[in-house]
């Protein structure tokens, strides 16, 4: 014998159009009420009010610059800047693997390149100061002689020198 005999019967019948109504009815109270309390608020009014959100995307720009070698920070790298590589860029005048820093340079080429390639370092001297040297294509946009020259040849030395004295055991 089953337990609540009337269960199965009240739920095999059908719904009375009353207790429909009253279900509808509810749905479009509520969806009223919300519609008119929504807030107007923009994505905007979510934003964070501090500057940390600025600052992170900030420091996420420079740094994907950085890493392309994109100085002037508009999102591509163009010839003058230090990211350019004429290999990888499809410019074969400078010849292969060499950094458009070092075009024009003949004699040293081969010194060039590796200056370019080298990374950032820091060292401390004797007295505790520290230094930090910035990576080898920066350091060549800095030298103030034309490739080819006496001048270019000396600072391409002194870079090289500097960095065996202080990376090299």
């Amino acid at each position: 014998m089953p337990r609540f005999p009337r269960l199965a019967r009240l739920l095999a019948r059908r719904p009375r159009p009353a207790s429909l109504l009253a279900v509808g009815t509810a749905v479009i109270i509520l969806g009223a009420a919300g519609t008119i309390a929504a807030s107007d608020a923009t994505p905007a009014d979510f934003a964070p009010k501090s500057d940390a959100v600025t600052t992170y995307n900030d420091g996420w720009i420079d740094g994907r610059a950085d890493l392309m070698g994109d100085d002037n920070r508009d999102g591509r790298v163009d010839e003058d800047e230090t990211g350019w590589d004429c290999a990888t860029m499809g410019n074969r005048e400078c010849g292969p693997g060499v950094p458009p820093q070092c075009k024009g340079e003949a004699e040293y080429a081969d010194l060039c390149a590796t200056v370019a390639k080298r990374p950032a370092y820091a060292w401390t001297d004797n007295d505790g100061t520290p230094h930090t040297v910035a990576a080898g294509r920066k350091l060549l946009t800095r030298i103030d002689a034309v490739p080819g020259t006496e001048e270019f040849g000396a600072a391409l030395f002194a870079l090289d020198a500097q960095w065996f004295e202080h990376n090299q055991p």
